[in-house]
């Protein structure tokens, strides 16, 4: 019996211990800590990812090493993505405590931002380029578009300013198409905007539109190419804080290479002896010059030391908050910005802030919200002489060494312009304050699946407060004597406001019918701009104290307006095709009306078309396919339109069909001058878009399973019907009206290429890029050439602005060479030699004037390039990018060559390898003082036209990202140190003091482009 009881009891026993482990099994193990890596295909970490745990929707993202800590369970279910892979799910396994995934993404399912939506990178047939905020991250650039100079194929970005907040390099996409703007449009989170008002840490990619077919479904805005910035969003899982800051600081790359008093002094008198004047300067004289005995009476002032002591010192802070649960993602960020300039008083900064919702109401609608706002102060110094702060390099790179900074008495010396050390000390300031706010909000209704209904509202609000105070300066002489006054007092406040409004509205349809695919898109929007601005002027101030206008004198006060109103309606829509992702097929409408127009021309229809076909998806192909991954053959064509206008002065116009009313015209009745208003500016009411029609043959070649990628795209974009100010009759009377006339050509070969790799731990990527761009006036409707300055010029057959002056054929060597060439006056052996080429018959005619100038290049490069060299082993992470220009000519003029002078006697280096009777193999001709033969500024010629192709070390990282599982312990999920630099170094055979990069025709107006070392780090919780 007591055998049968304890095998009886014994029985229950093991059923309920049977039964407790069914349970624990069906309720799900006790959760642990599992710790992951993910990896692309190619043996790449993969960070950001986002990790979910499905049965508990707890959630995580990836560190930089692509590592990532959950609590999961046996038998959970994890679903990992990222932005261009394929969704995984992943079982836990009770044994695996460490879970190393290998990734099945593939790069043929990266996702692109196109217009109004995405697309598979696959089913692609238009010209897209795209860079991710990987690649852009940790550079210490101030603003989006000098993030882009060299990333993409066939975007060109020039900068030429170094200037605290005035530095943004300028965009061309796929080359200069128009004499208006030629600026893409730029569109964020699905937003008309600006890239100056995005904060580069927000950005999560970037796509440009470069060919009319990516383009046509933004129709009159998007002739110059668009630019698409996505910024980054919440992703589920739980919140994620992050923390990003550098520290920094800015020096000159180059600055001029100007000579001590004692040889501008020397220069001068071999001057004036080559123009048959006496020594100004007697040997002592230069002496003392040289050994400074007498400082004040003979310094050698060193201005340039003088004028750039700013600290430059910068820094940058960003921190987001991002997460969310199963119907709402959130990200919320903040950033700050400052930066000192390396002249005193100069600073910009910037303060930015960003929310991003998606919330899923119910199973049929989905709210996007996004905000932002951007307050970015700016102050400068000005002067009484132009206020002009440029002026104040002009001054610096001309006034002589020669010239005391103060005298023994504290005062400033100076020059008939003044002093530009008293300018800065004393001249004024001009601070400015530009805020943006970006609200762009809509709804997705999807009544039904794949159908899409997304009513969408954009305002924005864009303002400038500008106030600009003017000191007087009183100077005095050696003696202490009052002299000079530079004034009056005066005082500018300036405000401005622009106001956008646009609401739309969009439809789109997705269908799979067995290996069909068909997708639809249709829209309507309008957009209304309001602008206007106010500005009070008063003078004669008491004192230099006071910077309010109520406190400066009613005589003389202004008081001014201005205001314009801007509209436009748009239709668009696109039909895309494809048949089991190898045959490609898609077609965009536009149909714009802009007010800048007369109703009876104001609209037009803006069609583009484009296929593709995936050779790689074929049956045939198969055999090749461990060697090519990927090929495709892309085509396409399209038309855009354009409806900026400008004035002679290069100002945007917005009512160039109608007849404006101008104020402040005077009138005389009667010999007394009476106020008025009148019409100013010409209108013509015939006239309507700018039209380009562009063809692009595009290659897409993936090999070796991806690992390197090349696109290869060729096109033609031909702009015709061109608003130009062409010239009239004097008799007119009226600034010329504008006119569709003139047609320009520009045709181009963009290749990219990127290769990723990995061995054992060590992972190395290379990405490259190129831009063969030829650029041409076609034509000018009969009224060329257009002169836009006095070394430029606009004619058939050559690129738009090109250099335009003298041929040199070398430096006249002796009298009798001089006699019997054709020849400037006052020519004389060591001066350049022209030559003779044309006259008013079209012939040679022994004389050299306007008739002999010609084509001397273009400041546009022939050739714009950048590549990327990436290294990754064991946390430590090195980065090298270049980026250059080929083909690419430079003019420089003037100050910044060094001017042969007493008191604005300032000259470079150059000047010593000049001309003279015993030097005549010299590189550069004789120096002048009055005369201006061989002047770059008077009299432009090949001989100043130089070369300024370069090759420049546009940033360097090197990184070091902590272990995470040592993170882990503090709540770290991620923590990389970093130096990085920019403008490292640049080697071009352009005067080793100016930038290539210089503005055209650049006289030394221009702050200096600078090199920025920085520290920083990354910060994850």
């Amino acid at each position: 019996m007591k055998t049968g009881k304890i095998s009886f009891f014994t029985k229950k026993l093991a059923i309920c211990f049977l039964v407790f482990l069914w349970t624990s099994n069906a309720l799900g193990q006790t959760p642990i800590s599992v710790t992951g890596t993910i990896k692309d295909s190619l043996g790449n970490n993969v960070p950001n990812a986002s990790v979910e745990n499905l049965k508990t929707a707890q959630g995580t993202v990836s560190d930089d090493q692509g590592v990532f800590h959950i609590k999961a369970a046996k038998g959970d279910s994890l679903s990992i993505s990222s932005i261009g892979y394929q969704t995984l799910l992943l079982v836990v396994s009770a044994a695996e405590e460490t879970v190393v995934l290998q990734s099945r993404m593939e790069q043929t399912d990266e996702v692109v931002v196109v217009g109004y939506g995405t697309q598979k990178k696959v089913n692609l047939t238009g010209a897209v380029a795209t860079v991710n905020s990987k690649q852009i991250e940790n550079r210490p650039v101030t603003n989006v578009t000098n993030a882009l100079q060299g990333v993409l194929p066939g975007v060109v970005v020039i900068q030429n300013n170094g200037q605290p907040g005035k530095d943004a390099g300028t965009i061309r996409v796929r080359g200069i198409g128009t004499l208006n703007n030629s600026n893409p449009l730029v569109i964020v989170d699905g937003a008309i905007s600006s890239m100056n008002a995005v904060n580069p840490s927000d950005i999560e990619s970037i796509s440009v539109l470069k060919d009319a077919a990516s383009s046509a479904i933004y129709g009159s805005t998007a002739a110059n190419g668009v630019v698409l910035i996505t910024t980054k969003k919440g992703k589920k899982g739980e919140s994620t804080i992050t923390y990003d800051a550098y520290f920094g600081k800015q020096k000159a790359t180059e600055l001029p290479d100007f000579l001590p008093s004692w040889q501008a002094a020397t220069l001068y008198n071999q001057a004036r002896e080559n123009q048959g004047l006496t020594k100004t300067y007697t040997d002592e004289q230069i002496q003392k010059f040289r050994d400074g005995s007498d400082p004040y009476n003979y310094p050698n002032t060193d201005w340039l030391g003088l004028f750039y002591k700013g600290n430059g010192l910068q820094q940058n802070h960003y921190v987001s908050v991002a997460g969310g649960g199963g119907n709402t993602q959130y990200l919320f960020s903040l950033g700050y910005f400052d930066q000192n300039g390396i002249v005193e008083k100069t600073n910009a900064q910037r303060y930015t802030s960003r929310l991003n919702l998606t919330s899923k109401i119910n199973k049929k609608f989905t709210l996007n919200t996004n905000l932002s706002y951007t307050y970015a102060p700016l102050q400068e110094p000005t002067n009484p002489y132009t206020q002009d702060f440029s002026q104040f390099f002009r001054q610096i790179n001309r006034i002589s060494p020669m010239i005391p900074y103060k005298y023994e008495n504290g005062n400033y010396g100076y020059i008939s312009d003044g002093s530009p050390m008293a300018w800065l000390a004393e001249g004024g300031f001009n601070k400015q304050i530009n805020t943006v706010f970006l609200g762009v909000t809509n709804i997705t209704y999807e009544p039904v699946t794949n159908l899409h209904i997304k009513p969408q509202l954009v305002y924005r609000v864009t303002q400038n407060q500008n106030k600009k105070r003017v000191y007087d300066i009183q100077y005095y002489d050696a003696a202490g004597n009052a002299t000079m006054n530079q004034g009056p007092s005066e005082l500018t406040d300036h405000f401005d406001n622009t106001l956008f409004l646009s609401p739309q509205l969009t439809i789109d349809y997705a269908k799979k019918i067995n290996d069909h695919n068909f997708g639809f898109l249709a829209g309507a929007l309008t957009e209304y701009t309001k602008f206007s601005q106010q500005e009070a002027y008063r003078k004669n101030f008491l004192n230099n104290e006071l910077s309010e206008i109520n406190v400066g004198s009613t005589v003389g006060q202004e008081g001014r307006g201005y205001a314009y109103e801007l509209a436009k309606e748009s239709f668009f829509g696109r039909l895309t095709y494809d048949y089991d992702s190898r045959y490609l097929f898609e077609a965009n409408v536009r149909y714009d009306g802009s007010s800048r127009f007369n109703k009876d021309n104001r609209w037009g229809a803006f069609p583009s078309f484009s296929a593709g076909w995936n050779i790689s998806k074929e049956a045939f192909f198969r055999d090749l396919s461990a060697t090519i991954s990927n090929l495709k053959l892309r085509a396409s064509w399209g038309k855009l339109g354009n409806d900026y206008t400008v004035d002679k002065d290069g100002n945007l116009t917005y009512y160039p069909s109608v007849l404006a009313i101008n104020a402040d015209q005077g009138y005389d009745f009667g010999g007394t001058a009476v106020a008025g208003i009148g019409p100013v500016n010409g209108a013509n009411a015939f006239i309507t878009w700018e039209k380009v029609t562009e063809t692009n043959l595009g290659l897409d070649i993936g090999l070796l399973k991806n690992k390197l990628n090349l696109t290869v795209d060729y096109f033609i974009k031909n702009t015709s019907d061109i608003l130009l100010n062409l010239p009239v009759s004097p008799i007119y009377g009226l600034t010329p009206p504008t006119q569709n006339a003139g047609k320009v050509q520009n045709k181009g070969l963009e290749i990219g290429a990127d290769y990723h790799t990995s061995i054992h731990e060590f992972v190395l990527g290379i990405n490259a890029n190129a831009t063969f761009l030829k650029n041409k006036v076609v034509d000018l409707n009969g009224a060329g050439p257009i002169y836009p300055n006095s070394y430029s010029i606009t004619q058939e057959g050559n690129p738009l602005n090109s250099f335009y002056g003298y041929q040199v054929l070398g430096i006249f060597q002796t009298q009798a060479d001089v006699d019997a060439s054709a020849k400037l006056a006052n020519t004389k052996p060591g001066d350049l030699k022209y030559a003779d080429l044309s006259g008013p018959d079209g012939k040679p005619d022994g004389v050299i004037n306007s008739y002999d100038r010609t084509y001397l290049g273009s400041y546009f490069p022939k050739i714009a390039y950048g590549f990327t060299l990436t290294g990754e082993w064991k946390g430590i992470d090195v980065s090298a990018f270049f980026q250059g220009a080929g083909g690419v000519k430079g003019f420089v003029q003037g100050e910044v060559l060094g001017q042969i002078s007493n008191s604005t006697g300032k000259p470079t280096s150059v000047w010593l390898a000049s001309w003279t009777p015993d030097h005549t193999d010299a590189a550069y001709p004789r120096v002048l003082t009055t005369q201006t033969q061989n002047a770059a500024q008077q009299n432009p010629s090949s001989f100043w036209v130089r070369n300024a192709d370069y090759l420049r070390l546009k940033n360097l990282q090197v990184g070091y990202s902590f272990d995470s599982r040592f993170l882990g312990r503090a709540g770290i999920k991620k923590l990389r140190i970093y130096y990085s630099g920019q403008n490292i170094a640049t080697f071009t055979s352009f005067y080793k003091w100016i930038d290539p990069e210089a503005p055209a025709g650049e006289r030394g107006y221009t702050y200096p482009q600078v090199k920025v070392h920085t520290v920083g780090l990354n910060l994850t919780f």
